[in-house]
């Protein structure tokens, strides 16, 4: 890895610049003891928004770069969102072909205070200009050191690949059908070496016979998670699946995990229930399903859940790379919804005809789907280290990744606690 220090000797360093869109929302800038700070406390507006920009620093499309920088700061309440870091890259014509935002990283105790990013250099990338700012914080000051930008080969970075794959089988009479074809469709795929395999909502308990379905539940484990177990061992495949989980008398519509070993490693219970189910005596889950598997970072929500935003918008901020949806409703607008509104893969088993089994990528298109009920799967290969840009999207003339910028760019400090109550209508 090779090291290059932007703030060595930062007071003769004549290529950092100060930038304001405007003269009334210009900040103060300074340079000293190789810090560079930012203040708001002269300026009355609650808009102030400016930022330091670095020369042209040569970059090479073969290579990674890892940028960092240590920040302190007062009178800010919406760090995510106030305090940023980019980096603009520009081919040889200056042609502006990337701008990424620098994530926001915290130590234990909250103290330290880092921005960090580590990122491919685009292809055709002549040169990077870093940018460092503070915007919309008024009487805020904002401190950046220890300012670094360092490369490495790009093949020194490994890809991610994992497999995905979704099912859809039709409602047997009984659950003992059910469970069958539970097992014919996950030897089906398991011969695929799937990393996941997704089975739909409440895939045993649903049946033609209403009598039978509506079963009390099992324990999470439990005889149905041991019998799965078996195979997800056989097939060293993590298997997801909702079941109605009984638990000191309550009944809960849960998602569970079952690990490469055969073990449960993850349950989430259902969020949002529709009046139907609720009436029927299943009681709702008051924690996001939020996952850390051995290829990455997924989330859950199930069937109802997906019409609320909040739900999927917080597994997203919470890290989720992949969101899995077992349900027996079809909607597909609100699933490509989902993936493109938050840059997160999504992967679906419906019960609505085989296509509502379906892959989706982070910019909401469906990459593949079930194609009959014979077929029964669909499996795609999902590498998690490649980004999905949009051109334009919020950056100006080049790419922008979804992913990044919805999660930097939102103005929390206008949602408050979102209730009747706390947004009113002023007459």
């Amino acid at each position: 890895m090779n090291s290059k220090n932007l703030l060595e000797n930062v007071e003769s360093q004549s290529k950092w610049t100060s930038w304001s869109p405007r003269k009334e929302l210009s900040p103060e800038f300074f340079i000293s003891n190789n810090k560079l700070t930012i203040s708001a406390n002269n300026n009355p507006t609650e808009y102030v928004y400016g930022k330091f920009l670095s020369g042209e620093i040569p970059v090479s499309d073969s290579h990674i770069i890892i940028f960092e920088a240590l920040f302190s700061c007062q009178n800010v309440k919406n760090e995510e969102n106030s305090i940023f870091a980019m980096l603009s890259f520009y081919d040889n014509q200056k042609v502006m072909l990337e701008r990424d935002y620098v994530d926001i990283i915290y130590d234990i105790d909250g103290k330290v205070k880092k921005l960090y990013r580590k990122l491919d250099v685009p292809e055709n990338a002549a040169y990077v200009i870093i940018e460092i700012g503070a915007r919309w914080c008024p009487q805020a000051v904002v401190e950046w050191d220890n300012i670094r930008l360092e490369t490495e080969n790009k093949s020194d970075m490994p890809s991610r690949i994992v497999k995905i794959a979704t099912t859809y089988k039709e409602r047997r009479d009984t659950r003992e059908e059910n469970l069958s074809d539970m097992i014919e469709i996950i030897n089906k795929v398991g011969k695929s070496n799937p990393d996941v395999i997704l089975l739909s909502e409440l895939v045993y308990e649903s049946c033609h016979n209403e009598t039978d379905s509506k079963e009390n539940g099992q324990p999470v484990p439990g005889p149905l998670t041991d019998t799965i177990g078996e195979y997800a061992k056989k097939y060293n495949t993590y298997i997801i699946f909702s079941m109605n989980e009984k638990e000191s008398g309550i009944i809960y519509n849960t998602a569970v995990i079952i690990g490469r070993d055969g073990k449960v490693c993850g349950k989430y219970r259902k969020i949002h229930l529709p009046l139907n189910e609720a009436e029927a005596g299943t009681s709702p889950g008051n924690t996001h399903g939020i996952f850390d598997l051995d290829f990455g970072r997924i989330g859950i929500i199930i069937c109802y859940d997906q019409m609320f935003p909040e739900n999927s918008r917080t597994l997203a901020l919470m890290g989720a790379e992949i969101i899995f949806i077992p349900t027996m409703g079809e909607e597909e607008i609100l699933q490509r919804a989902i993936a493109r509104s938050n840059g997160v893969h999504v992967v679906v088993s419906g019960y609505v005809g085989s296509a509502s089994s379906r892959i989706i990528n982070p910019l909401g298109e469906i990459v593949n789907f079930v194609k009959d009920k014979d077929t029964a799967y669909a499996a795609e290969q999902i590498d998690l280290t490649k980004r999905f840009f949009v051109y334009w999207m919020s950056i100006g003339a080049g790419n922008g990744e979804t992913k990044v910028l919805f999660r930097k760019e939102r103005m929390t400090d206008s949602y408050g606690n979102i209730n009747k109550e706390s947004h009113k209508i002023e007459k």
